[in-house]
């Protein structure tokens, strides 16, 4: 037998049985404990929802309760039987108790016949088109509801409806799903007066379930056990919504079917908590759910599904590395005992070869051999010293197009001044004229002094161009002095406040570690962050979030601001700080103002940098050092994508 077949079986067997003994008898245990662990944390979460949706619906419960007690509802109670009540005043006291509380979807009063008597529903009074046998008028007529049967039985304080979505008589679309809450107002004799229906918006129940995922894999759902077959095993909440409410929306979507007869029978029978396993691999973690103690026949069932692979994916992963590792070793062993019989000079050989080909202009070759001798040792210097070379020709390639930058915006400065100073007289002229033509006109030349006004509006746009122009080139240098940056951040808040209304953005402060002192010109400072902060307003979409971010970092402070607009294009990213150049071409914008803050943050040797988010948006970085200091030829602009 040759050495090289010597070395391969030795080799071979000295790696491929420990990794055996592990693949077979530790990965399979770990398997199993990673089952048991996630089943205790999942159903550990399942018990935590089921706390948080007791609270949630005990809070509604009072909310409702406290409610039946106000004055305007059981005034109008009383008083209705015999006048009819105020129903116009009960309807405005709904409105503006519906208005603190968004949460609520409809507040309506139903007399004893079953007859909503007022209704305020999402901010409006509904209207009441019928007429009882009295000629009373009302909303719609609800006797025989099952909400209100079960509500008007002894020793019920307050009823829970069904979790589903809302449909008003004569309406074809349904609303968000919701739960009322029907509380019976009865008199001192204990005779009911009539009931007041609470109906609260089912999205905080929704986002409780979800809430339970959060952060892990898997899937939530909330599913109703009835004895109703219609209801018995739909989706009370699922991340579809069309696969919600089957009963309601005419679906065929249900838990029942999606997990089989099977399953779903031996779930419905248990009343606690278990774990069940599809033939296809999913694990489903359930736990019954009783909302409403008086009705223990409607009952809830909360579910986690996870795939198994999921839950065991770091040790399958270990087993595939296993596998992996194995052919890896016999492939090594065989390589290995081949080169054992191979020349020593080869290796050498191969680095000189790589040397010559980076010295002839290909740089992307490199050492990849993980040798441990001398000939390892020279290919990884090779490495280190390409790697140098190159950090330094991308530093050298920086530094030139710093200077190009600083360059042409000092060139663009010079020029900026002297044709804002020709422009700025012969404009001021114009209007002037302008103005004075205008005194002069008699009362009925409407058109040619509405001309002027517009001739002289135009005029001052421009001025404010010219003015831009040169606040560019004047380059006034920091008068420095100590001061506390988030005071700064919020100054600059509250005068863009309006700016932030008017485009329904919500501007976030987070200073981390107040307070941050710093030397430099705060109003300078304050126009640059003015200039990013109504950049990122102008970018930011509707009802999204701007966040101004301050925060030091060794001996330099820095500002962030995050928005969730488009970005910056790619093909813009070199040109966003170039004198004139703007991409809002809609918005009369003068194209000076990154110029001007970029003069601003480079005056105090800081650093200005403009990079696109990863999820989307933007994020303008301003760094600074926190004592005063020069401006430095190396403060520079970079742009990331």
């Amino acid at each position: 037998m040759e050495l090289r077949q010597k070395l391969f079986l030795v080799l071979g067997l000295m790696a491929v049985v420990p990794l055996l003994f592990l693949l077979f008898s530790v990965v399979d245990r770990v398997e199993r404990q990673l089952e048991q662990q996630a089943s205790v944390e999942i159903h550990e979460r399942l018990a935590m929802l089921s706390r948080e949706v007791t609270t949630l619906l005990e809070t509604q419960k009072a909310v409702a309760l406290a409610l039946g007690e106000v004055p305007e509802v059981r005034g109008y109670g009383a008083s209705w039987p015999a006048s009819g009540g105020d129903g116009q005043r009960l309807a405005e006291f709904f409105l503006r108790y519906q208005h603190q509380m968004p949460s609520i979807q409809a507040l309506r009063f139903i007399d004893a016949e079953g007859k909503t008597r007022v209704k305020v529903k999402e901010g409006h009074q509904e209207p009441t088109p019928h007429r009882d046998a009295r000629g009373v008028p009302y909303v719609e007529d609800l006797q025989g509801r099952p909400f209100l049967t079960h509500a008007m039985l002894p020793g019920v304080s307050v009823g829970l409806s069904d979790f589903e979505l809302g449909k008003a008589p004569g309406e074809a679309d349904f609303c968000p799903s919701m739960v009322r809450y029907t509380v019976p107002l009865r008199d001192a004799g204990g005779d009911l007066l009539g009931m007041l229906v609470v109906n609260m918006w089912g999205r905080q129940v929704d986002a409780t379930v979800q809430a339970s995922v959060s952060g892990h894999p898997g899937e939530a759902y909330m599913v109703e056990i009835s004895e109703d077959p219609a209801r018995d095993g739909i989706y009370l909440y699922h991340q579809n919504d069309a696969r919600r409410f089957a009963n309601q929306l005419g679906t065929e979507y249900r838990f029942a079917r999606d997990v089989g007869e099977t399953l779903w029978n031996r779930m419905r029978a248990d009343t606690g908590a278990g774990t069940l396993r599809t033939d296809d691999g999913r694990m489903l973690f359930y736990r019954h759910y009783t909302p409403d103690p008086a009705r223990p026949a409607g009952r809830w069932l909360l579910v986690i599904e996870a795939e198994r692979s999921d839950v065991i994916a770091p040790v399958a992963a270990l087993r595939q590395w296993i596998w992996g590792l194995m052919a890896a070793v016999l492939i090594l062993a065989l390589l290995s005992a081949r080169w054992v019989a191979a020349r020593l000079a080869r290796p050498v050989h191969e680095l000189a070869d790589m040397i010559i080909r980076y010295a002839d202009g290909d740089h992307r070759v490199r050492y990849r051999d993980r040798r441990r001798d001398e000939v390892g040792s020279a290919g990884r210097a090779f490495n280190y010293l390409a790697q140098n070379l190159e950090q330094a020709e991308r530093g050298r390639e920086e530094a030139e197009r710093v200077a190009r930058q600083a360059e042409r915006l000092a060139s663009v400065g010079e020029l900026a001044a002297g044709i804002g100073h020709e422009i700025n007289n012969p404009l001021m002229n114009i209007m002037s004229l302008a103005a004075l033509v205008q005194e002069s006109l008699p009362e009925d030349a409407a058109e040619a002094r509405e001309d002027l006004r517009l001739l002289q509006a135009e005029g001052q746009r421009c001025a404010r161009i010219v003015q831009g122009i040169l606040n560019f080139a004047r380059e006034n240098p920091p008068s420095y002095q100590c001061f506390d940056i988030a005071a700064l951040l919020e100054e600059t808040a509250a005068l863009l406040r309006h700016r932030l209304e008017a485009a329904r953005v919500h501007l976030k402060l987070d200073v981390q570690g107040a307070p941050l002192r710093l030397e430099g010109d705060p109003n300078q400072l304050q126009q640059a962050l003015v200039n990013l902060l109504l950049n990122a307003v102008q970018a930011s979409p509707a009802n999204s979030f701007i966040t101004m971010r301050a925060a030091r970092e060794d001996a330099h402070l820095r500002v962030d601001i995050l928005d969730n607009g488009p970005g910056i294009a790619r093909e813009d990213m070199a040109r966003v700080f170039d004198p004139f150049f703007s991409t809002k071409t809609d918005s009369g914008g003068t194209g000076l103002g990154l110029s001007v803050s970029y003069g601003i943050v480079k005056r105090h040797g800081g650093e200005i940098v403009l990079a696109n988010r990863d999820h989307g948006g933007l994020r303008a970085s301003i760094e600074l050092p926190v004592a005063a200091t020069a401006a430095s030829p190396a403060s520079e602009v970079r742009h990331a994508g």
